[in-house]
């Protein structure tokens, strides 16, 4: 299938990417206003196309054999205080971009079958009762500046010639991400032990975890939704307060400085909306067809997004076969080469001839000029497509580490989800747990750049 995504570089659109990569869709074009800018973001083969919605100009072979487009393009709605200027370009974001897109459809001939548009539960309008009823994508909408900025937006869909193409409009509540977003706005009052409540706390927030997020735009891809308003939001949404307290025991920190009404409304003047004032939004469409939440309860969400519980992930293209990668992978000697010198990793010993279920393998290596011995475990080992090693001696309280092999677009996806715990819990974290996370970054950059040029030398 081709899908053509706008937002591609965005918070949403990069995690999306890469799920439709791994789920097996190797025909992906992005449609962005820098190409060479958004190529460097990604690490797998994209398709990338220029357009310039303010000058209502596009390159129309984006769109030759394109069956889904997947919208997500759009103004930041919190990048700054809400001046007349700023809400223009809110608006316009959004609706001349959606136009442009419909207008290129209408007057070329094209095989789109899917019109996926980002939208958002601002459309219900706000709601400042305690205790609210609850909005199902049949609710009213609002008359507020955000409900006219979704109406708008969605409105242009309409505009399609051919009925029978497929129209969905994700109604997306505040989405949660350990990368950008709501959430990394909030993160460093919390550990700072400076956040409270907002105003009076009992508005309602109505969320989501990004993986779920995603998942929902997969669903939408892969099977044919005639519902058109869809609430992308999680099945259980909570009070400000709630969401408050959930955070602040996650992080391990009190809450007890509240931000007032008054003051929020003085700093941020009309954006103090999306604090002040809430939504009790339900996903009823999903919920009524049986859609599984990886995430449907806030503490579950922010523990996998902030708890002590880390998590790095990673995915790569390399232009060889599973077979050839997996093989490169599974000779243990292997790890030592594509490990930065600067950590003097070494392996010392292995109970098997190769690497299977239930090795164990002995390393040496060094952090900061400390030298330290790791072992670790194979737990899982399924030849040509992943394989799970787990520390047992090392210098983590916990490190678990599942590679994954892909066939695409004749090369290999090389997957890394890696889940770690730095040691002293809340006060390991605390004190270096950022040191620990850039650490992990630069081994795995050092590890993609250096697979890069080993396989290209293959190729050559």
């Amino acid at each position: 299938m081709s899908i053509l995504i706008t937002g591609a570089t965005g918070l949403i659109g990069q995690e999306l990417v890469y799920a439709l990569a791994k789920a097996g869709h190797e025909d992906i074009r992005v449609l962005t206003r820098n190409t060479a800018k958004a190529a460097k973001q990604f690490t797998i083969p994209l398709s990338f196309f220029e357009w310039d919605p303010n000058a209502n100009k596009i390159d129309e072979s984006a769109l030759e054999g394109v069956e889904t487009i997947i919208h997500l393009a759009g103004e930041n709605i919190g990048g700054g205080r809400w001046s007349e200027k700023q809400k223009e370009k809110i608006l316009n974001s959004r609706t001349q971009s959606t136009k442009l897109l419909v207008d290129t459809i209408n007057n070329n001939q094209v095989s789109l079958k899917k019109f996926i548009t980002a939208s958002a539960i601002g459309i219900y309008g706000t709601q400042s009762e305690k205790n609210p009823p609850a909005l199902k994508e049949d609710a009213s909408y609002g008359d507020d500046f955000l409900a006219k900025v979704c109406k708008a937006w969605e409105d242009e869909t309409d505009k399609l010639n051919n009925k029978e193409i497929l129209i969905n409009h994700v109604r997306t509540g505040i989405v949660l991400a350990n990368n950008g977003g709501a959430l990394q706005k909030m993160l460093p009052a919390f550990k700072l032990g400076v956040a409270g409540k907002l105003g009076s706390g009992n508005q309602f927030m109505s969320w989501i975890h990004i993986k779920d997020l995603v998942s929902i735009y997969l669903h939408l891809v892969e099977n044919q939704v005639n519902q058109v308003a869809i609430n992308a939001t999680a099945p259980r949404p909570v009070s400000n307060k709630e969401f408050t307290s959930t955070l602040g025991s996650v992080v391990k920190r009190p809450t007890i400085l509240p931000a007032p009404g008054f003051a929020l409304k003085i700093i941020l003047g009309e954006m103090s909306t999306l604090l002040l004032d809430g939504q009790n939004v339900i996903p009823s469409y999903l919920n009524e067809n049986q859609f599984q939440f990886q995430f449907p309860n806030l503490k579950d969400a922010l523990e996998d997004l902030v708890g002590l519980e880390k998590k790095f992930s990673q995915v790569q293209w390399v232009e060889r076969p599973v077979e050839n990668v997996f093989n490169f992978f599974s000779n243990e000697k292997n790890l030592e080469t594509i490990t930065p010198d600067s950590i003097g990793f070494k392996v010392l010993d292995m109970n098997t001839p190769e690497i299977t279920k239930g090795t164990i393998i002995d390393y040496r290596l060094s952090i900061y000029g400390i030298p330290l011995k790791w072992k670790s475990e194979i737990l899982h080992f399924v030849k040509g497509k992943e394989f799970v090693d787990k520390q047992l001696e090392g210098p983590y309280n916990k490190w678990v580490h599942t590679h994954g092999f892909i066939p695409y677009k004749n090369g290999t996806l090389l997957t890394d989800e890696v889940l770690y715990k730095v040691p002293l819990g809340a006060l390991g974290d605390l004190f270096a747990g950022a040191f620990v996370r850039s650490d992990v970054k630069k081994i795995f950059k050092f590890r993609s750049q250096k697979l890069d040029k080993i396989f290209d030398e293959v190729n050559k």
